[in-house]
């Protein structure tokens, strides 16, 4: 079978939890099928139009538009993140240069929102990574960190949106702006609605879309899995009065609330609490600088990106993963890949965090955004050392990507 993996982004100059996942899928695939991946990718000096390639097995379609974002104006930036002709025409030349049998989208964001109506015929299912086909930011969450509460018939939609872009001029037209964000939301919803098979790695994601009127038959919820074999590195046991290990692996995008973490953490003795934060540091550089203004140098080391073959090795030194976000996460993989070194997680008690963690059990859920909890929580586990080692034992075991695809699979063909 001939199989097409459609992404905004993929590794290795991108290594969000969706573009990771979708690297370990095409790997996976290849084995047994014809694969095929479609992504964005304007940097390197890359021309517009595609480049074709063969790696690991599968071939990579990389597709990059004439776009300089640093030039663009806001208009131009906003329909360049669902409304892209030039894209279409290039996803055209590999429907009938590849011609797949099956497609599965993982994200449509910076690519065209009208890529499922191109593939009319070819079955076809998406994997929901987050809310971007319900919110234009994909993460339902304000500028000044607050839950989304609302579109009010588009205007918390401009509100949002132009508190990001910036500028006064801006703030005004944002009457103007509301039916262009109701359109935006209209146009992605029905280009969503025509694939006709949703998978969702958290119940709470797909509660979310079944709120807005999606069909819940059209729904299976899939976690996501992970290589196993990653993970084989041996657990560095944690000394007699050495202080708690405390590791952040992801973004570093204010969304995220590693600002929480550093901030709980200050006043802690460093002979009793080390915390390790990895993450590019270029991708948002000044919500980075006020991340080193906050931390306390003798508690927090900034390590920098780590290669995801060495992410086991991480985890295998660290007695706590911190995943402190402030929006509705979806399914972290990172919280998967703690499981399989048995190390405990203290998150947010928000989203599907909720499903991923049980408080007092395999972890600790915090309140989002609360310094003054997480200090009490951190203080806790300090003193306590055998809370953690408790929690070890009763971490559950994560879902193999073995495993993963070969329930995927099981919707594949159900889809065809």
């Amino acid at each position: 079978m001939r199989i097409a993996l459609v992404v905004h982004k993929f590794p290795p100059v991108y290594l969000g939890g969706t573009e990771v996942y979708t690297l370990n899928l095409a790997r996976a695939l290849a084995a047994q099928h014809q694969v095929a991946v479609l992504y964005r990718d304007d940097g390197d000096g890359m021309r517009a139009g595609v480049e074709i390639h063969e790696r690991e097995g599968f071939q990579t379609w990389r597709v990059a538009r004439a776009f300089n974002p640093c030039q663009a104006n806001p208009a131009a930036l906003f329909f360049d993140t669902f409304f892209n002709p030039d894209i279409e025409q290039i996803f055209r030349r590999f429907l009938v240069e590849f011609q797949p049998d099956l497609i599965h989208f993982q994200h449509l964001m910076s690519l065209s929102y009208r890529l499922p109506a191109l593939a009319a015929g070819i079955p076809v299912l998406l994997t929901l990574h987050d809310y971007w086909f319900l919110c234009a930011n994909s993460q339902l969450i304000w500028p000044d960190m607050q839950i989304c509460r609302g579109k009010a018939w588009g205007m918390n939609c401009a509100h949002c949106a132009t508190a990001r872009a910036g500028g006064p001029l801006l703030r005004l037209a944002r009457p103007l702006l509301a039916p262009v964000m109701q359109l935006r939301d209209a146009l992605v919803r029905s280009a969503a609605l025509r694939l006709g098979r949703f998978v969702s790695p958290s119940y709470f994601l797909r509660e979310r879309y079944l709120a807005t009127g999606f069909p819940k038959t059209h729904f299976e919820v899939l976690e996501n899995g992970i290589d196993l074999a990653k993970f084989s590195a041996p657990s560095v046991p944690r000394l007699a009065n050495a202080p708690l290990r405390v590791t952040y692996l992801g973004s570093l995008a204010w969304q995220k609330g590693v600002h929480v973490l550093l901030e709980a953490a200050r006043g802690i003795s460093p002979e009793q609490l080390q915390i390790r934060v990895f993450g590019n540091p270029h991708t948002f550089p000044d919500y980075v600088t006020q991340l080193r203004a906050v931390a306390d140098p003798a508690l927090v080391t900034f390590e920098g990106v780590v290669d995801n073959a060495a992410v086991g090795q991480v985890l295998a030194e660290t007695d706590l993963l911190a995943v402190p976000s402030l929006w509705y996460e979806n399914s972290p993989v990172v919280i998967q890949e703690a499981r399989a070194v048995r190390v405990p997680v203290i998150a947010s008690r928000i989203g599907a965090l909720t499903e991923k963690v049980h408080d007092g059990e395999d972890g600790v859920l915090v309140a989002p955004g609360d310094i003054a909890a997480w200090n009490r929580a951190l203080m806790q586990l300090v003193a306590a050392p055998e809370i953690l080692f408790a929690m070890r034992d009763h971490s559950p075991a994560p879902l193999s990507f073995a495993d993963h695809l070969s329930q995927l699979q099981q919707i594949y063909a159900r889809v065809r």
